[in-house]
């Protein structure tokens, strides 16, 4: 969020007052010379005149410049925050609280490109509406106090309306979160959608539908309401004329000469009050979009004062321990037992080729998210190499590459190596057997669509060319033909292991058991079997049993 700090105050002030007296003394000129002031009337006020007006102008030109730049600088660095530290967020919090959680919050954010412009506009309009209600004091101090009654009782008016909205605006707020959510069903459930015509009718009717409806309504009505009531400080200002010249004339409050200057310094001080008016509105929707973002930043656990990106200096990796990892799982739901992994007891060490095996629900996925520190353990410690505790999000997990069960190929390269002219490229594009369906080394061409089995070895790609010596597989062969599956298992394997990376893969091909140096069974959350494949025998009766 922008933030206005002491320096920037000094110059907004720095601006204002000089303004305020300049376009103050626009309004003096005139008030005088239609009065009759020979003092006003000599042929010289018309380049004072001018002169005002010219310098007022190059003022706000050269300021409104510097404004513009200042909060545009201040915005796109908070995004570029944002982002930073959005992807420092723990795994676990955008699983509990979804994507579209970041869309409104980057509205919200972009809303405070405006906070200069509004600050500055505030403290002009202050300033002027100051010295216009001292002008009338000049005048006639009674007549000047009831008109600033009654100037103060339509802001009051429109005051208390607008507070009353701050609720609506923030429902709105919330319907539209609960919109992004429904989109991201529609375009990632596009095809479950198109099979089922209940579904197609259930999401539009009972979800999409109401959610637009109630939103048209919502967004209608604030808009309404903001329309009208800015409407009170023009129409309010009517009245507040209408008694400047029937009612304080016949008070005997003023003169005509003096009805003429007050009317005068009203329509000069009405911009300065409709500024103030209709900026309600928008410190309205900041002090919304203010305490969305504060709570967008504690959901997600997010310091946007810091701008520094994760420095990782991992450690080599001889041997991996888990001592009594445990990790829950926190449920909303507090009758509702949640999954508990743990405690597990197991040593890894490098260049060990390991097949994670179980049943759907025993942990094994939870496992890898612990094992490449996208999870943080809730108990136990983690200790490299027999001789100190370490984080795996902070010690090791740069060393790691990782292919999900879920994969994902960007649209762009992020990564530190280049495809064009890389042999080692081209050599696995061979070996993955994808130099048939990519002709050439462009990035376009790797990053297209694939089928989902094209899209994994793709990935496994990616991976090795990050030459990284930890490689983690979530089910990678699962989508493989059983050609590649077999080649997968007996040659791509035995291949990386002699080049001495460390395999971690999770698997349910029992037939290619024997190409492991261990097997790990989990059940339940806990490790219920870890055998060291020695010999080649019936391992599938021994590790299903």
């Amino acid at each position: 969020m922008i933030k206005l700090k002491a320096k920037d105050i000094v110059l907004l002030l720095l601006y204002a007052i000089p303004n305020t007296m300049l376009s103050f003394g626009i309004v003096f000129i005139i008030n005088k010379v239609l009065a009759g002031n020979q003092n006003f009337m000599k042929d010289y006020m018309i380049i004072v005149f001018l002169a005002i007006v010219f310098y007022t102008y190059l003022l706000n030109i050269i300021f409104q410049k510097g404004l513009n730049k200042y909060a545009f600088k201040i915005l796109y660095e908070n995004e570029k925050k944002l982002f930073n530290q959005i992807l420092r967020a723990p795994l676990l919090t955008l699983e509990k609280f979804g994507s579209q959680r970041f869309y409104t919050a980057m509205e919200d954010l972009r809303l405070f490109a405006n906070l200069p412009y509004t600050v500055t506009h505030t403290v002009s309009s202050l300033l002027m509406l100051i010295l216009g209600v001292i002008y009338m004091f000049t005048i006639s101090v009674s007549a000047a106090a009831i008109v600033l009654v009654l100037v103060l009782l339509v802001a009051l008016c429109y005051f208390v309306v607008m507070n009353s909205m701050s609720s609506q605006v923030a429902e709105l707020r919330t319907l539209n979160e609960h919109y992004y959510g429904y989109v991201n069903d529609l375009i990632s459930g596009f095809k479950e959608l198109k099979l089922s015509l209940s579904r197609r009718k259930n999401i539009l009717g009972d979800y999409l539908g109401p959610n637009r409806d109630k939103s048209e309504g919502l967004d209608f009505r604030i808009n309404y309401v903001f329309l009208s009531i800015n409407m009170i400080s023009q129409y309010g200002l009517y009245f507040v004329i209408a008694a400047v010249l029937f009612g304080l004339p016949a008070m005997g409050l003023l003169d005509s000469e003096e009805v003429i200057a007050y009317v005068v310094v009203i329509l000069f001080i009405s911009g300065p009050i409709n500024n103030l008016i209709n900026l309600q509105q928008t410190y309205t929707r900041f002090m919304v979009a203010n305490t969305r973002i504060n709570t967008f930043m504690n959901d997600f656990q997010i310091d946007i004062s810091s701008t520094a990106i994760d420095e990782r200096n991992d450690k080599k990796l001889e041997s991996l321990e888990f001592k009594d990892v445990c990790f829950s799982y926190e449920s909303n739901d507090k009758e509702q037992s949640s999954f508990a992994l743990g405690p597990v007891d197991l040593k890894i060490n490098a260049g060990e080729v390991i097949f994670i095996i179980g049943g759907n629900g025993s942990g094994k996925s939870t496992f890898v998210n612990i094992l490449t520190g996208l999870y943080q353990p809730s108990q136990g410690e983690v200790i490299l190499n027999e001789k100190e505790t370490i984080s795996i999000k902070e010690d090791l997990q740069d060393s790691m590459a990782a292919i999900f069960t879920n994969n994902h190929i960007f649209s762009k390269n992020y990564d530190n190596y280049e495809l064009a002219g890389n042999e080692k490229y081209n050599d696995l594009l061979k070996t993955m057997q994808m130099d048939g369906v990519i002709v050439d080394d462009k990035e376009e061409s790797a990053r297209r669509r694939f089928s989902k089995g094209q899209s994994k070895r793709m990935s496994m790609i990616f991976a090795l060319l990050e030459k990284k010596p930890i490689l983690i597989l979530d089910e990678w062969a699962a989508d493989q033909d059983p050609h590649f599956r077999k080649f997968f298992y007996e040659e791509l394997i035995p291949k990386l292991k002699k080049e001495g990376k460390t395999i971690i893969a999770v698997t349910h091909d029992d037939a290619y058991f024997k190409n492991a140096d261990r097997i790990i069974k989990f059940d339940y959350g806990k490790i219920i079997k870890d055998v060291e494949i020695k010999k080649e025998e019936d391992i599938s009766n021994i590790i299903w049993v």
